[in-house]
């Protein structure tokens, strides 16, 4: 198991990662709403189209989401009553992404990114609700729904030991994600 755990090492930490144009990228998303944050994780791979030297980076991506089972709970102020839920989701997506940088060869290196992204994504949703002097109401429902969104961002790559590591935020209609990701060996 040793053995195996320092080849890992050893071939993420090589020289040729460093010119590889497949970039693996991982990290949290969220969604501030009225019930509070609903939280799930993000996975993207890139493939970078151009040369990713110069300032000006094109990528081809795609990508998951996935929310596990989150409750929600509250209450109308102004008409009186509850609620109380659950909610699921999960996505892909795929896309084209532009990154532009004025240090494209520094150690450390800002950029901003905006990226095209058709999603398709599924839900489940539960939601108990109850006004003041009415009987509880119950509804429950699944449905997909696709879309296409412009993802703006901003990001900073590193160069550590001749290893391209990145740092990216993303914000779209009223979600945020922050991913973290390496250059592939290959």
């Amino acid at each position: 198991m040793r053995l195996f755990i320092a080849g890992l090492a050893l071939l993420f930490t090589t020289a040729a990662s460093a010119q590889s144009r497949w970039t693996l990228s991982a990290g949290p998303e969220w969604t501030p709403s009225v019930n509070g944050h609903f939280y799930g994780g993000r996975v993207r791979a890139e493939y970078d189209l151009i040369k990713p030297a110069g300032p000006l980076r094109l990528r081809l991506e795609g990508g998951g989401f996935w929310s596990p089972t989150q409750n929600f709970s509250g209450s109308y102020v102004l008409v009186g009553g509850t609620f109380a839920g659950a909610r699921q989701i999960f996505d892909l997506s795929f896309g084209l992404s532009a990154a532009l940088t004025p240090l494209p060869n520094a150690r450390l290196s800002p950029y901003v990114v905006m990226a095209a992204v058709a999603r398709q994504s599924w839900r489940r949703e539960s939601l108990w609700r109850q006004f003041e002097g009415s009987a509880p109401q119950l509804s429950s429902g699944t449905g997909s729904s696709g879309d296409v969104l412009l993802q703006p961002g901003l990001g900073i790559r590193a160069r550590i030991a001749s290893h391209l590591f990145q740092v990216e935020m993303r914000k779209f209609e009223h979600t945020h994600a922050v991913v973290i990701g390496t250059n592939l060996p290959f």
